[in-house]
């Protein structure tokens, strides 16, 4: 490692340079790509994971001790608002933009190793580094930037869709989460005083976040199998989405953040931090509705209308509704198949033709709502969707857990099946 004795102009152009190069990049490399929609989207998209993503583990690196910052210029939560910004650009709309087709990982590398690996060291009094820096810098690239840049390459590509959504939904964690509760208590006064909350306290806050997080997470799901697309407008689904918790409220991602500031805001006890979820109503009544009337009314006219007329916007529906009939398939001679078929008829079961199969596994369809062939706890959970508002829930839980897994042995699957053909070919 080499450490300077670098002068503080030279640390102050440094930091200037840090946001204003980005800054400019941005602008003219997006001038530059203009005709090409799906580029800038995936800039954005980058920028704002990479706004929230870049900004917790900064946070986690001051708490942990690996580094922190100097001076009082410009600093939100101990953090430089400029180098913050700056850094979202750099490693989101700038990269992406620049390097559309460069694997991510041989971009961050020479920053990696070459600036970080050269240069931490000789930042003070901008930057003054602490124990475990080093590992500290890795994480914050591993975490923020290479998910970034990922996505961004992903997004203007049209590649990896249920990798890109479960990477826009951490970054709204972040964002909605963490940042926004942060400036909230910047501007009102307060700030994450979880060590003087009791365990009893977190406890619960975290299970009720927890159960808050998967009526959104799952329509987040549902929107990237079954819609072909993601929750914003700027990369929309291609079909109308109805099923799942979709089935129970129209604005289930909104219900779930509203939902998650009252209840950050009683765990720190700060009611600015609970008022947010007003925030949540308004978004609704503007932005969401402006997008609904304007978009997917001119996509899905009949769909969309008949939709609305059924399911509510805020409070869920103890029935879904369900437009088009699922099948279940269950083998009558297994005894644990019978079981599980007479506890969801026992609870009551809407829109799903239950019936006997031949000696296979238990299974789920919905052709018309485009859900394929589903079988074990995967078609169990759909099927507990058609019961209630708290069996959908269950439902979602299983669908979060059951589904990625089975996405990524698929993708560990198919990339050893081709690793192996790559290695005959290259025999012959």
């Amino acid at each position: 490692m080499i450490e300077l004795k670098l002068p503080v102009w030279l640390l102050w152009l440094l930091r200037w340079g840090l946001f204003l190069v980005p800054l400019a990049a941005t602008l003219v490399l997006a001038n530059g790509r203009r005709d090409e929609p799906r580029a800038l989207v995936g800039g954005l998209f980058a920028f704002l994971y990479g706004l929230g993503a870049i900004f917790v583990t900064h946070e986690l690196a001051a708490y942990m001790g690996w580094w922190r910052y100097g001076g009082a210029t410009l600093m939100f939560h101990d953090i430089p608002a400029d180098i913050w910004i700056g850094g979202a650009l750099l490693f989101g709309p700038v990269l992406v933009l620049a390097f559309p087709n460069v694997s991510p990982l041989l971009l961050l590398a020479p920053v990696v190793i070459g600036l970080h690996g050269t240069l931490f060291l000789s930042l003070p009094p901008l930057l003054y580094p602490g124990t475990n820096w080093f590992p500290g810098v890795l994480l914050v690239f591993v975490t923020a930037h290479l998910p970034a840049i990922y996505l961004g390459q992903w997004t203007a590509s049209s590649r990896h869709l249920p990798l890109r959504s479960a990477i826009i939904a951490a970054g709204f964690f972040f964002l909605a989460f963490v940042v926004l509760p942060s400036a909230i208590m910047e501007a009102m006064g307060g700030h994450w005083a979880l060590a003087e909350r009791s365990p009893l306290v977190l406890a619960g806050g975290a299970l009720a976040i927890g159960i808050c997080c998967v009526p959104g997470l799952s329509a987040v799901q549902m929107f990237a199998l079954y819609g072909s697309g993601t929750p914003i407008p700027l990369d929309p689904t291609k079909r109308l989405v109805r099923i799942g918790v979709f089935a129970f409220v129209r604005n289930p991602m909104q219900l779930c953040s509203a939902l998650i500031w009252i209840i950050l805001g009683a765990v720190l006890q700060n009611i600015w931090i609970a008022s947010a979820a007003i925030m949540a109503g308004v978004f609704v009544a503007g932005m969401v509705r402006w997008h609904h009337r304007y978009d997917l009314l001119l996509r899905f006219p009949e769909g969309w209308t008949e939709y609305i007329a059924h399911v509510p916007e805020w409070r869920p529906r103890w029935r879904p509704w369900i437009k088009h009939a699922a099948i279940l398939k269950f083998d009558p001679v297994n005894r644990a198949h019978v079981r599980v078929v007479r506890w969801l008829q026992a609870a009551g079961l809407t829109g799903l033709d239950v019936c006997a199969g031949g000696n296979a596994p238990i299974s789920y369809s919905c052709e018309a709502e485009g859900v394929p062939r589903l079988e074990g706890i995967a078609a169990l959970s759909m099927a507990l969707n058609h019961t209630t508002f708290i069996g959908a829930l269950a439902g979602a839980f299983g669908l979060l857990i059951v589904l990625p897994v089975a996405y990524l042995r698929a993708r560990m699957s198919f990339g050893a099946l081709s690793a192996r053909f790559r290695g005959a070919a290259d025999r012959r």
